[in-house]
């Protein structure tokens, strides 16, 4: 929903990294007018984690649709989840990661989708793709606080989701307090059930269909 993402050569004047990630707007006037917008939005998420380790430094937005980040160097916890030499160091590290960002006021809110962890040749993780974050500041209403309060436990029972793979039976009792399901996950997961249960039944039905032609 926020356009294209490309890889670019930095150039000297980004004398800090090689490579550059670009985020632009793109699309027909109403879909661009909306990208430009969670763009612009994103751009101010990184300038609250400015200074936090393990996150994409950004450079900056060029001509108010271009958010030029930090490429990083990893892959994709997905891709990495059984290939982790030292698991606990890793979720060890991504849990101080997450807590230093919700002291930031930022709470990323997308971690169920594990492309959004990088693991980096070090063994660590990086946080990328802050589109859909959830921020928190002083003086915010206190649906806004509640908001982000639900945002900050969702990226926790993330956490422990990738650490255990699912596997809740298995969570520590070190690790149980960080597992709290919200009212936002009872609502969407029954829901998300019920659309992969639909989706499947009609990829089925298409596949047979296909089959008899």
């Amino acid at each position: 929903y926020q356009g294209v993402v490309y890889k670019v050569e930095a150039g000297p004047e980004y004398p800090d990294t090689d490579y550059l990630i670009v985020k632009q707007a793109m699309g027909s006037p109403l879909a661009r007018w909306f990208r430009r917008w969670m763009i612009r939005r994103e751009y101010r998420v990184y300038l609250r984690l400015a200074g936090v380790a393990r996150i994409p430094k950004c450079f900056g937005l060029e001509k108010g649709d271009r958010l030029l980040l930090e490429f990083i160097d990893g892959q994709p916890l997905n891709l990495s989840t059984d290939e982790l030499e030292d698991r606990d160091r890793f979720f060890a590290a991504l849990l101080e990661l997450l807590q230093a960002t919700h002291r930031a006021g930022v709470a990323h809110a997308d971690l169920k989708r594990k492309e959004n962890v990088l693991v980096t040749p070090d063994g660590l993780p990086t946080l990328i793709d802050f589109g859909s974050a959830v921020t928190c500041a002083d003086g915010s209403g206190s649906f806004r606080r509640w908001m982000f309060r639900q945002a900050c436990q969702i990226d926790l029972n993330a956490w422990v989701k990738h650490k255990y793979l699912g596997r809740y039976d298995e969570i520590s009792s070190e690790d149980k307090p960080y597992y709290q399901p919200t009212a936002i996950e009872r609502v969407v997961r029954p829901l998300r059930r019920l659309w992969r249960k639909v989706s499947a039944r009609q990829w089925r039905k298409a596949r047979r269909r296909r089959s008899h032609l």
